[in-house]
């Protein structure tokens, strides 16, 4: 436990705090210094300071970052950003000791939160490994091919890459068991990348799986349909590839026209899918591919989904490793967008 300060330098203390940041900046403002006020302990609550920005735009100012009291439960508050335009947000408060909660950052400061109902940016975990929360999926191939890697990401310093040369290889797979109904109605989305020059298939095509709804099952069962394939490709030797909605049967649906090419960049894969009207939309970077939705499509085969599997898998043979890294992927009641 910190010493306890007196009364008088308590009000010192905070009467300078409130002077410093309360003067208007000239070039944008500076973040007020966070509050020193410490709790006098036992069942007293620690309170951090909040810092106020200049009133001048265009500055880089950073907001105080307060700490909590002593006492338990002291529950610290970040200072705001600094003058309009500015940079940087208020540093997180730090919870006081004796069991408060880190407290909340200034506005632009600590990450906030996901939005969604399911969030997951592939930032937890060993390279190489399984990514937390997530368990291995094995295929009908004899290889894995799927981990954590740092050598791309869309966000963060992480993502799930795929890079195997075996047909049928493993994926990860996370249940959706705490989604609810979103479950089995939702929008996800997923970012991709695929390394370049993208592996072609020498004759024929090579289809590739993204991403798959799963339900209950083994996935080489040839009496049902386990998963339904959401964020599906096939690529024909020229290197042109088309969006499909696909089930292991093959018995549906509609593939869309030959209009794309892998490159090195990342892009956004979005889905709509809702299993009680058996419906299935699809967008590309922000643009709906309307080929291959469809409603009401009984040979969609979707059942109740209990997880999610991402990685490549893919059913003929390529002339050298498929690579693809993926990131970002979210699952929501509304639309999430390529944000």
């Amino acid at each position: 436990m910190p010493p306890r300060r007196t009364v008088g330098a308590v009000v010192y203390l905070l009467l300078a705090a409130l002077a410093g940041c309360s003067s208007p900046g000239t070039s944008g403002g500076t973040g007020g210094s966070g509050g020193a006020t410490t709790g006098t302990g036992g069942s007293a609550t620690g309170t951090g300071g909040v810092g106020t920005g200049g009133s001048a735009t265009g500055g880089s100012g950073t907001g105080g970052s307060g700490t909590g009291g002593s006492g338990t439960g002291g529950l610290a508050t970040g200072g705001s950003a600094g003058g309009a335009g500015g940079a940087a947000g208020g540093h997180a408060g730090q919870g006081g000791s004796g069991g408060g909660a880190v407290g909340s950052g200034g506005s632009g400061g600590a990450t906030t939160a996901c939005a969604y109902k399911l969030c997951e940016d592939f930032e937890s975990g060993t390279a190489g490994g399984v990514p937390t929360g997530w368990t291995a999926l094995a295929g009908y191939g004899s290889s894995t091919g799927v981990g954590l890697a740092t050598d791309a990401a869309h966000g963060g310093s992480m993502s799930l890459k795929s890079n195997s040369s075996t047909t049928g290889q493993g994926r990860v797979q996370k249940s959706l068991s705490g989604l609810g109904a979103t479950a089995t109605k939702h929008w996800g989305r997923i970012f991709y990348k695929v390394q370049s020059p993208a592996v072609k298939p020498t004759s024929g095509v090579i289809h590739i799986t993204f991403t798959a709804l799963e339900n209950p099952g083994s996935f080489s069962s040839a009496s049902a349909i386990f998963e339904n394939r959401v964020v599906d490709t096939v690529e024909q030797s020229n290197g042109t590839h088309q969006w499909i909605y696909n089930v292991p049967d093959d018995s549906c649906c509609t593939g869309s026209d030959y209009n794309w090419m892998f490159d090195a960049n990342w892009h956004c894969a979005e889905w709509y899918a809702d299993q009680s009207t058996q419906s299935y939309r699809f967008f590309t970077d922000g643009t709906e591919v309307t080929q291959i939705g469809f409603t009401n499509n009984s040979n969609a085969k979707m059942g109740a989904w209990t997880s999610i599997a991402v990685g490549a898998i893919f059913y003929q043979t390529p002339p050298s490793p498929v690579v693809i890294w993926f990131d970002d992927l979210a699952i929501d009641d509304q639309q999430i967008g390529c944000k």
